[in-house]
């Protein structure tokens, strides 16, 4: 071990002690460490204790912890504070330009503890309510939060889809006589994907020497703007085959006979099948379904008619009801449904008790202000630990619809969780059921419940499940929604938005619906205002 990686030990130490409020004496002796260990020419390490407090700077208790990294390559009481500090606490002081103080805030405030809730986090303004972070600060923390998403190998839908595009509309301007196509799990949409898998009828060696400029290249992979790519070569003769079984999923492919074709649509044409779009391939998997798909029976853009879950500046969005609706207006939509924050998401400036009057004061001046357009009054409720929603029936019954959402203690076994998604489900003024694994991908897994018995609750009350399209949460997971509908509940594709622009994460929860091989007549954003409302009654 050398003296630089027993300084970087020590000044983890430090920045866990500042994370954790201790002794201020107790800090500086361990950032002085650090200072003076990485300054030190002889091997620290091969000293015994005397030797090594011997050094100025380095007193009984800091030899004393060198010592035991001899032995351990870690010293008890860093242990202790690493074994009480969330591992995703831990790797947001990776971030640099931020911190322990900083990150103490984020943590104990928000409740954050993972570089994906903290990218979450501000997508939805919430650091805006804590002190010290500014417009900058927050730039420089999402960069960094995408290299280091970016390393671990992978990356959320959103952002894959958008590097690719770029990515091919480069090869295409500078290899115009090759020909380029999207494949693997990005083709099929998956909601995160580890690679940029290309197609391409040119000299993939070529390529690479002439993306030099643009690529990161090793001996082992290929990254563009860090994801891994791979361009895989193939004859144009063979180009439908070599795309059709690059797409996958595997369990498509295989019932097809599919050897030797230019082109996609020659394949399913030679199998007497209807052309299927990727998006759809993972969730077909006999050869009946495939006679019978029919794209026109799946939700698409079009058949949504309005726009539920928004949040304004009453909490965490940027922009005000008004601005919100005029908007989504213009983009064509006949409604929304403003669901800001209840009183429990303090984190969120969630809206207390005093304040419903006004907020339905303003929910009304801007109905009134809109022309041909609907806004519904409505709240995202927290589900609470035993179930019961924040407000009582007096507040509740004032809203035209409710979320019930949980967004603390995620920490739950499979009992406990069910248990309190039924309570909330029961609750006779919950409509519909918000994000209802708590995941966020690439951050934290949703809890487990059981969902045979959340969705029979579902359909026994009438309550419309969310799949919240916000791209890091894509939840519920589209491999769930065939179930969902065989127990006849209601999908509702949710953007979460938290400023006018993220409407337009309603296409990712489309894709997902697809996927889920959703029904039109069993998503709830299909009824138009009229029937919303009669819906609600």
């Amino acid at each position: 071990m050398t003296n630089r990686e027993i300084a970087k030990i020590f000044d983890l130490y430090a920045k866990l002690l500042v994370l954790h409020d201790e002794n201020s004496f107790k800090i500086r002796s361990y950032q002085n460490s650090y200072n003076t260990i990485r300054q030190i020419s002889v091997s620290l390490i091969e000293m015994d204790k005397a030797e090594l407090m011997k050094i100025p700077g380095i007193g009984k208790s800091i030899a004393e912890k060198i010592i035991e990294l001899k032995s351990n390559s870690i010293f008890h009481d860093l242990e202790e504070l690493l074994d009480k500090t969330p591992p995703g606490v831990v790797e947001m002081m990776r971030i640099k330009g931020i911190g322990p103080k900083k990150i103490r805030l984020i943590w104990k405030e928000l409740g954050v503890e993972s570089l994906g809730e903290l990218e979450y986090a501000i997508s939805e303004n919430r650091l805006t309510l804590l002190r010290g972070f500014g417009k900058k600060t927050q730039d420089n923390i999402l960069e960094q939060i995408a290299f280091l998403n970016s390393v671990k190998g992978f990356i959320l839908l959103d952002k894959a889809e958008n590097i690719a595009i770029e990515l091919l509309e480069i090869l295409e301007k500078r290899f115009v006589d090759y020909r380029f196509e999207l494949t693997g799990e990005l083709r099929r949409k998956m909601p995160v994907v580890s690679s940029i898998d290309i197609l391409t009828t040119g000299d993939d060696e070529a390529i690479l020497v002439g993306l030099g400029d643009i690529f990161d290249m090793t001996e082992d992979e290929v990254r563009y703007n860090g994801i891994k790519v791979n361009i895989l070569k193939v004859e144009e003769i063979d180009f439908g085959s070599k795309l059709f079984v690059t797409t996958g999923a595997q369990s498509f492919v295989e019932l097809f006979e599919y050897n030797g074709f230019e082109s996609e649509e020659k394949i399913f044409e030679s199998n007497s099948i209807p052309f299927i779009p990727p998006v759809f391939r993972d969730s077909l998997s006999t050869k009946n379904e495939l006679f019978d798909f029919n794209e026109s029976d799946y939700i698409e853009q079009n058949d949504i008619k309005g726009v539920i879950h928004n949040h304004s500046q009453w909490s965490d969005g940027a922009n005000s009801v008004l601005g919100l609706a005029k908007h989504f207006k213009k983009k064509g939509y006949e409604y929304m449904v403003l669901t800001d924050h209840s009183k429990s998401a303090f984190y969120a400036n969630g809206l207390r008790v005093d304040q419903i009057d006004y907020y339905l004061e303003d929910i009304e001046e801007a109905n009134n202000n809109i022309g041909e357009f609907t806004i519904f009054s409505g709240i995202e409720s927290d589900i609470l630990i035993d179930g019961s929603l924040d407000y009582d029936d007096a507040i509740l019954e004032r809203f035209d619809l409710v979320i019930a959402s949980v967004h603390s203690v995620l920490r739950m076994d499979k009992q406990k969780a069910t248990n309190r998604l039924l309570a909330a489900i029961n609750n006779p003024f919950t409509k519909i059921l918000g994000h209802m694994t708590g995941r966020i991908l690439n951050a934290r897994e949703g809890y487990p419940l059981d969902y045979d018995n959340i969705f029979k609750a579902c359909y026994e009350n009438d309550v419309a499940i969310e799949l919240n399209a916000n791209p890091h949460r894509l939840d519920i997971d589209w491999t769930w929604l065939q179930k969902a509908q065989d127990y006849g509940v209601k999908i509702s594709i949710n953007p979460d938005a938290h400023n006018m622009h993220e409407v337009d994460n309603i296409k990712y929860g489309i894709l997902m619906a697809q996927k889920g091989l959703l029904l039109k007549a069993n998503c709830l954003n299909i009824k138009d205002a009229y029937e919303l409302k009669e819906w609600l009654k």
